[in-house]
């Protein structure tokens, strides 16, 4: 029996959700689109394979038995509610990134999830994007030797693309920092812990921030959603050891490793751009997610990937990169 998905949220990343479960051979079907919006929502439904049923009431799909599975892909000041929601209907979790707007609503939603025997999961796709997956191996491995040092790059034009341009006012979305770098800070991380002390330079949404990390690492972030026109889309991040280093250009680069005086471009599974490899059977990062996800479920263990600790964790480095900035929501 296919696992039935209500994806809540009809934009970028709602359709993006939707289109990564009908790919390969998930067994899953989706039910429902949800969105305030009910033409957008009839819209994203009728466009997937087989049609959903689009709907403006979330009520509906939380009181239906036969739903499995919430995908929140709600501007951030939603998620809190609507997880708890969910959890408290019975029902399986996979929230977009951030896990919420403060700390407090995040270990609230940690909470719940933990107590709810179903699978809570923050969609945090670095997690599962082939060249970081390839690079946290490396890494763990001791490919490059004891880690050092740190560098990632996300940087944007405005994106124009979320309803009302939500994601342009850095009060409801916290801009580059809390949208953007929320991915890069929950990689830094995951490959060294969270950082003892941070500075920052810039505003939420272009800035530069330094962090000191355990055992002698350093990290540096660079995240802008104030990029010029015509600008491409760009994520890059650079790993030092004390023998090697990785790196990785996804403005249509390759992920290359130098070790032993020799650089070497190492295949990953599942590679692309923004720009490139748009075909429904394309497997990427989103893929992989919502495969992870929907094997959780199934299994009923719980994620260590995309874990809402983690997403807490990632949070709670945004938060303190705004108080460097002196900057944060209201």
């Amino acid at each position: 029996m296919k696992t039935r998905v209500a994806v809540i949220g009809a934009g970028f990343m709602g359709k993006t959700h939707a289109t990564s479960y009908l790919k390969g051979c998930l067994e899953a079907e989706i039910a429902f689109v949800v969105d305030s919006n009910l033409s957008r929502a009839e819209s994203l439904a009728a466009s997937l394979k087989p049609a959903a049923r689009g709907l403006a009431d979330i009520q509906t799909v939380l009181d239906d038995p036969s739903v499995d599975v919430i995908d929140i892909c709600l501007p951030t000041g939603f998620h809190h509610e609507l997880c708890l929601r969910a959890l408290q209907a019975g029902k399986n979790v996979l929230c977009e990134k951030p896990i919420a707007n403060s700390l407090a609503e995040a270990d609230e939603m940690v909470a719940a999830g933990n107590a709810s025997g179903k699978c809570f999961m923050v969609a945090h796709v670095l997690r599962f994007w082939p060249e970081y997956v390839e690079a946290a191996r490396m890494v763990n491995e001791g490919g490059i030797g004891k880690l050092r040092r740190i560098s990632c790059q996300r940087l944007s034009t405005p994106p124009a693309w979320s309803a009302g341009n939500w994601l342009l006012d850095s009060r409801l979305s916290g801009g580059a920092v809390r949208d953007l770098a929320i991915h890069d800070f929950d990689i830094i991380n995951q490959l060294a812990g969270m950082p003892v002390k941070v500075s920052a330079a810039g505003n939420p949404m272009d800035f530069s921030a330094c962090m000191t990390l355990r055992n002698d690492v350093t990290a540096t972030v660079e995240a802008s959603y104030s990029m010029p026109k015509g600008f491409p889309f760009r994520m890059a991040f650079m790993i030092v050891g004390e023998t090697g280093s990785i790196e990785f250009d996804g403005s249509g680069g390759s992920l290359s490793i130098v070790k032993k005086g020799v650089r070497e471009t190492v295949a990953v599974s599942g590679s692309r751009t923004f720009n490139q490899n748009e075909s429904a059977e394309e497997r990427d990062g989103y893929f992989y997610e919502i495969a992870y996800f929907l094997d959780c479920v199934r299994s009923g263990k719980r994620p260590e990937l995309g874990r809402s600790q983690d997403a807490r964790d990632a949070l709670a480095i945004a938060i303190g990169i705004e108080k460097a900035l002196g900057e944060g929501l209201a």
